[in-house]
Parts: C-alpha cells; sequence; structure tokens
C-alpha cells in the first residue's frame, strides 16, 4: 500500500487564510477538521449568496486570533461540505462557524461544542462583535486547559511532599487563579468593545474542577500518567502483533479509527464473557494480516462499551466478536461498510468468518488506492497495465507510470472467483478513471468465439448449473449453456437410477467428452463417463492473457450410488458341491450345505436369466435412445425457421400486433434464462422496443435459427451487441466507400447492423436507434441486403 503523504494535507494549518472553492478543497477541509488534534480552533465563513461579499474581514480575524480560516465561497460548495460531514456540523447561509481543536465536537450530539454564529442581526458590527466574541473564548478555553493539563502533568511527577502550581497561588486550602486566566476568559478583540455579560461559564467550570480535586500529592504521585495507545511506533503499520486496549484508552482508539489520515485498515476484537477471549485467536489472526492490518483487542466488556459510546452508532463491536474498520471514513456515515460482525457458534462458521474477515480486510487495502488520492475531474483514459496482485473481488495492477490502480472485475464475472478472471503478470487493457484511481471496462472475450477451438473427440471441463429429474444445463463459458440428457451423458448407468438429483449437485465440475459439437443449446451430445480424464483441454480465459475459468482443482465427481455388494460364493455348472463340505462337517451341517448349495444355484441360474434378458433390454432400449435423439435433432432443425402467422387473423394489423407481443415474449423469456438473478440489475431490458411491420416477413424468408435472431436481439437491448466483437456492431452508410454518410432511418434514426454469424453470406440483424435511445428491429437478411 502507498505510503505517499496525504496530498490533502499540506492545505492546513495556513499561513493566510484559505479559499474553498472546491470538491479538492472540501476533502481537505473535511481531513482536517475529522483530526483528533489540531494546532488550534478552525474558523470556516459562508457567503449568505453566491457573489456577495463578507461582512467580516478574513485577514483581519486571522491576524487577531491564532486561529486557522477557512471561507467556502459558493453555495454549491456549502452543499458539499454539507453532504460529507452532515447538517448540524456544517456552516452554511452566511454563517460562521468555530471548531475547537480536538474532535469532542465530532461525537454524537456533541456538535454544539463548535460555535455555529448566525448573521441574525441588526448591525454588520454586531454580527462581527458576535463573532469576534465566540473565537475569543474559544481561544482562551484552550488555553485554560492547557494550562490545567500543564499543572497536572507537573504534580503528578513532582516528589511526594511538594506542591507544584502553573498560574495558581494556594494560601491556607484556597486556591486563586492567575489573574491572565480571566484576562483570556474576558479577551476580545481591540477593534471591538467588551460586554459586561461575557463572563465565561465553560471555564469557571474547568477551573471549579481544579480546584475540587482534592487528591493529595503524594497519592497523586504513585500514579503512572496514562500511557498513548497509538504510538508512532505503531501507526499505520501492520506488525503481526496485538495491541491491547484498556478501559482509558477506548476513546482514543475510536479517535485513531476516525481519523482521516489513517492509511492502513484496523480489526477490532473483542472478549467474550465466558472464555474472556475473542472468537479467534488473535495472536494467529494478527500474523496472517501482518503488512495488511493492525490489530487491536479490547480487555474487557466494558472497554468494549467506552469505544462503543465514543463510536458513531451501528459501528459498536462487543460480545467476543470481531469488526474491521477500512481506512477511508465513508463508513463514519454509512456503518453498512464495515465488516463485520465475524465470529460463530460452531468450529464451522468460525473457519468460515475467519476467511471471509481476512478476505475482506485484504479487499479494503485494495479500495484504499481509489480514497488516497486527490479527486479530479471524472474522465477515462485507455491505459495498459500489469497486474501485481488479485484479491477476492478485484485486483490490483501497476500502470506504465509506474503508479497502482485497483481493477474492477467485469459484471459478467460475478459468481467467478477473481483468481479464476486475472492473474498475477498478466497484462490487460481497460479504462482509467484518474480520479477514482480505478481501471474498469476490462473485455471480457465472446463465448463464441472462447469455446471455437472445441471439438467432437475433445474432453472439456464444464461446470453443472441446475439439475433436474432427467436432464441438466451445463456451461462451457459464462453465455455459453447446454442442455445434456441424462440418458447421453451417463449411457447404460443411469438406467441403474430414477433420478440424476441423486448423483448430481448444481456447481459441480465435470470433465465430460464432446460426441457431437452443436450449434444451439439443445442439440450437443456430451458423455460424462467417456471423459478422458487424463488429457482435459483447458478451458479458456475470460479475458486475454487471463488464466482458465474452469479450472483442473475445480473438479468434483459423481456421487456414487451403486450397490458394492459382492457375491461371496459362485456356483455354475463346474461347481462340484462335496468340495464344499469340510472334512470335519457332520451329517447334519454337510446335509445343510448341499441344500443351500442347491438352492444358491437356482438363484444364480435365474439371475443369469434375468441379466441376459437385461443386456437385451439395455441394447433394445440403447436402439430408442439413438431414435429418439435423432428424431430430437430433427424436431430441432424443424423448428429453427421462424413462420408467420398470415391468415390466422382478420387483418395484418392484429397479426402485427400479436407477432411483436410474440417476439417481445420470447426476449424476455431468453433474458431471464440468460441473466443470473445476481446478474438482472447490470442487463436491465428498456421499457419499450419495437419492429417495423416488414421485420417478421424479412425473418420468415431468412435461412436461420429464431433463437439465434432472439439472442441478437436481446444483446442489442442489453447494450452486449454493441461491445461484441463477434456481433461487429456498426453504422450503415449510404454506399459502399468509407467516406460516404451515415444511412438514416425513416425519422431520422441511426441505422444499425450486428452480424447473426460468420461468412461472406452471413446472416445480419438490421436496427434503427432513435435520438432518445430507443430501438425499432427493422430487418433479418444477408449482408447484401438493403433496408426497405
Amino acid at each position: 500500500m502507498s505510503t505517499t503523504r496525504d496530498p490533502y494535507s499540506s492545505r492546513f494549518p495556513a499561513d493566510c487564510p484559505v479559499h474553498v472553492r472546491s470538491l479538492d478543497d472540501v476533502i481537505a477541509l473535511e481531513r482536517y477538521l475529522r483530526r483528533s488534534r489540531r494546532e488550534r480552533p478552525l474558523v470556516v465563513m459562508t457567503h449568505k449568496k453566491d457573489g456577495d461579499t463578507l461582512d467580516i474581514d478574513p485577514l483581519s480575524l486571522f491576524n487577531d486570533f491564532d486561529i486557522d480560516v477557512a471561507i467556502i465561497d459558493t453555495m454549491d460548495v456549502c452543499r458539499q461540505l454539507t453532504s460529507r460531514i452532515g447538517k448540524e456540523r456544517s456552516v452554511f447561509g452566511g454563517a460562521v462557524r468555530v471548531y475547537p481543536s480536538t474532535s469532542r465536537w465530532w461525537k454524537p450530539d456533541n456538535f454544539r461544542a463548535s460555535k455555529l454564529v448566525l448573521d441574525k442581526r441588526i448591525s454588520a458590527r454586531a454580527f462581527e462583535y458576535d463573532v469576534r466574541d465566540a473565537i475569543s473564548r474559544q481561544v482562551a478555553l484552550e488555553r485554560q486547559e492547557h494550562k490545567i493539563q500543564q499543572s497536572r502533568l507537573i504534580t503528578d511527577t513532582a516528589p511526594a511532599g511538594t506542591t507544584a502550581t502553573v498560574g495558581t497561588t494556594t494560601t491556607a486550602g484556597a486556591t486563586v487563579t492567575d489573574a491572565t486566566t480571566q484576562t483570556a476568559v474576558n479577551a476580545i478583540s481591540p477593534n471591538v468593545s467588551t460586554s459586561s455579560t461575557t463572563t465565561s461559564t465553560p471555564i469557571s467550570a474547568i477551573a471549579n474542577d481544579s480546584e475540587n480535586d482534592t487528591t493529595s500529592p503524594a497519592s497523586e504521585s504513585t500514579t503512572e500518567p496514562e500511557a498513548t495507545l497509538v504510538t508512532a511506533a505503531i501507526r499505520d503499520k501492520a506488525d503481526g502483533t496485538v495491541h491491547l486496549v484498556r478501559e482509558d484508552q477506548a476513546e482514543e482508539l475510536a479517535e485513531y479509527l476516525t481519523d482521516p489520515e489513517r492509511r492502513i485498515p484496523v480489526v477490532v476484537a473483542t472478549r467474550t464473557s465466558s472464555t474472556h477471549k475473542p472468537v479467534f485467536d488473535s495472536e494467529q489472526l494478527a500474523r496472517d494480516l501482518e503488512s495488511t492490518a493492525i490489530v487491536f483487542e479490547l480487555d474487557s466488556a466494558k472497554t468494549a462499551w467506552n469505544l462503543t459510546a465514543a463510536l458513531p452508532a451501528d459501528a459498536q463491536v462487543y460480545g467476543g466478536m470481531l469488526r474491521a474498520y477500512p481506512p477511508n471514513l465513508e463508513w463514519v456515515d454509512n456503518p453498512r461498510l464495515l465488516g463485520g460482525p465475524y465470529g460463530g457458534f460452531t468450529e464451522e462458521r468460525r473457519k468460515i468468518q475467519r476467511r471471509q474477515l481476512i478476505d475482506d480486510t485484504e479487499g479494503m487495502v485494495a479500495r484504499a488506492y481509489s480514497t488516497i488520492v486527490p479527486a479530479t475531474p471524472d474522465r477515462t483514459v485507455p491505459v495498459t497495465a500489469t497486474v501485481v496482485g488479485v484479491y477476492p473481488q478485484r485486483g490490483i495492477a501497476r500502470l506504465v507510470s509506474g503508479s497502482m490502480a485497483s481493477v474492477t472485475l467485469p459484471s459478467e464475472t460475478d459468481g467467478i472467483p477473481a483468481d479464476h478472471v486475472l492473474a498475477q503478470g498478466q497484462v490487460i487493457r481497460g479504462q482509467f478513471s484518474s480520479r477514482d484511481r480505478m481501471i474498469t471496462g476490462l473485455a471480457v472475450r465472446a463465448g463464441t468465439d472462447a469455446i471455437a477451438g472445441y471439438a467432437e473427440g475433445d474432453t472439456v471441463l464444464g461446470r453443472i448449473d441446475a439439475v433436474r429429474m432427467d436432464y441438466c444445463m451445463v456451461t462451457f463459458y459464462p453465455g455459453v449453456k447446454i442442455m445434456v440428457y441424462a440418458a447421453d451423458a451417463l449411457g447404460d448407468a443411469f438406467g441403474e437410477h430414477e433420478d440424476l438429483r441423486l448423483l448430481l449437485d448444481a456447481g459441480t465440475v465435470l470433465p465430460m467428452l464432446i460426441v457431437a459439437r452443436g450449434t444451439e443449446q439443445n442439440d450437443w451430445l456430451v458423455s460424462f463417463v467417456e471423459a478422458d480424464k487424463d488429457h482435459i483441454k483447458p478451458a479458456p480465459a475470460l479475458i486475454d492473457g487471463g488464466p482458465a475459468w474452469l479450472q483442473p482443482a475445480d473438479q468434483g465427481v459423481l456421487k456414487s450410488n451403486a450397490d458394492d455388494r459382492q457375491r461371496a460364493i459362485v456356483i455354475d455348472a463346474d461347481t462340484d458341491v462335496r468340495d464344499l463340505i469340510p472334512d470335519d462337517a457332520g451329517e447334519d451341517a454337510a446335509e445343510m450345505i448341499m441344500t443351500l448349495a442347491a438352492q444358491i444355484g437356482e438363484e444364480q441360474r435365474a439371475n443369469e436369466k434375468m441379466h441376459a434378458e437385461l443386456d437385451a433390454l439395455q441394447r433394445q432400449n440403447g436402439s430408442l435412445r439413438e431414435d429418439a435423439m435423432s428424431q430430437r435433432r430433427a424436431r430441432i432443425y424443424q423448428g429453427q425457421q421462424y413462420r408467420t402467422l398470415r391468415g390466422l387473423f382478420r387483418n395484418d394489423k392484429e397479426r402485427l400486433l400479436f407477432e411483436r407481443d410474440r417476439f417481445d415474449m420470447w426476449i424476455r423469456e431468453a433474458w431471464a434464462l440468460r441473466f443470473p438473478a445476481a446478474d438482472k440489475k447490470h442487463r436491465p431490458l428498456p421499457e419499450h422496443w419495437d419492429y417495423t411491420s416488414e421485420f417478421f416477413d424479412s425473418l420468415e424468408k431468412t435461412q436461420i435459427n429464431r433463437q439465434r435472431v432472439v439472442d441478437a436481439a436481446l444483446e442489442v437491448l442489453t447494450g452486449i451487441a454493441q461491445q461484441s466483437k463477434s456481433r461487429r456492431c456498426h453504422r450503415l452508410r449510404t454506399g459502399s466507400g468509407a467516406e460516404e454518410a451515415f444511412r438514416v432511418g425513416p425519422h431520422g434514426e441511426k441505422v444499425w447492423r450486428i452480424y447473426l454469424d460468420q461468412g461472406h453470406s452471413a446472416r445480419r440483424l438490421h436496427y434503427y436507434e432513435d435520438a432518445k435511445g430507443r430501438y425499432t428491429f427493422a430487418s433479418v437478411g444477408v449482408h447484401d441486403d438493403d433496408l426497405r
């Protein structure tokens, strides 16, 4: 993970007022505000309306007080800040807000610690007075807090029996506050007169807390100073060790978790009330996450509750569970982005959850590449990069420039392990977003191209996607699915079983022999039992240069359901039963053996007769199965051609309306079958599309399987055809020259053409696209056919 300095961190603190004009500036301001400690308060000023001048001079405030000053220049930038830190913590509409130098104001329901001065006044001078008064009080408050901390530190380290004083004088047990304290409280800018009502209650309360501290110096000297949890030695360093968190350190851990400067995931483990240990071995987990995440372990339930109180709602962890906190702060407003909680009541569940925790944490490292760089205009450029790492949900690649980027897997690969899509050292090409530092748009090979090398006699890997009683669906490649009948796949072995579901599970990867290569879903013939497992053709890669999408290690097996019982005795015509009688057998025993031998012989002869009849029936069944296959293929061939319904309706208007509805239904059915549930949201069908009156007639006249046209139309509607190399989608021109004008439809639409198959006289699908992106399918024909 990159260790370069955050490019935003150099903007604050500043040596002059800072103007916030862009999203980059907003991010810098937000990160500075979220720091657990800053050098001084920050004053944010806003305009009442765009173009208005400020009533208060920002430079005058900056010079008169030890503060940072930020000016939000536009209403749009105000809205951007509000969307990032929340309305209650933000400032807009001409108001001014004074943010303390600590992060206490960020805690839930504590936003009022940042003083908001509204632009509701009789005069500009009165508004300036209010602003300066709020700044003065905050500066004085922080100075007094600093003095009290210094006083306590000196007292804690002073020898027993002595009293250390900082800014106080002790007389007969009474403590008198140094005059400088009250001067700081009442300090107002030289340009504004001091009001008689400016007594600072919060500071007095702090002073009283100091006065009421009755702990003797001797007892204080025996108390060790509170240790710092997140030291420079462990900050953002996944050192492979567990860091214990005490009850008084929970708030510091919360500050580190919500620190915008944090650059590494954090895993927080808690202890159960019974074993007083986390559900996972935290020490082993820390070793597994070395260089990936830092691991903290809370020492008690009280520590867990203190951490819960200091974190945003729904970000807590307790009861022995673990949680992973990513390095960006999006989870503060959306805790669903957090990893976990992780745990489980059974050993098996804990193993799964532990693996998930590691995978999620590594994924956070990958996603961190898109959060440690400044936001820039959202544009993408073509890039070539080399994969240097593969994580469960994405990859990391090195650009030619040497910088790193996160690689987003294409939606077509959903459900496929990332290491079956990308491989270390693979050269990829895609679109790079400098804003997100993401590479997207990796091209997935078309299914027909990917399996073009599959031939009859090859043994290949296929994934079982659905299992029914007498058939299953097999995927050779995403988008290439065939139907396999049990009798074809298992041969005579299937005669012993009545249900294929007893032998196969969905998701199983099996080697299979291609007996007959088909062109459609239902006309392939494959065999599971005849597969040559020693010579399996490698599965194609999803992305050029990548690993096989199915690998030999993925193979499963058929579930065994055979009867393994063996016969102990074989009695045939050559068997002399007397040889079965032991020499020391008595008369009764010998008679029993002779009787049983005779019965076994009869049973075996009957069994042999049944086997002979079974063999004859199996041969007959095989012949019938071959006839059925031939008939099925004939039906498939006969059903390929589209037929219009002319003559079945009163007029063409009714007929065309019905044919449109029928073709719509086929497209929707193909969409439902082609895309898994998780993919459907990525490939939605448009609400409307249409057909010309000539479309169905042209389809009837063209010798082509109607399903092929349905699939092509589906790819047009879902955007796949426009990206597929095999479809060769292009606009039509008025002539054959490259300089000829593009052809337009009857209403000015763009005219497109895609390939339905290959070759000089291959069939094409023509369609229109209007200005609103709606499609109308125009005709089907060969390359040289003209549109009507």
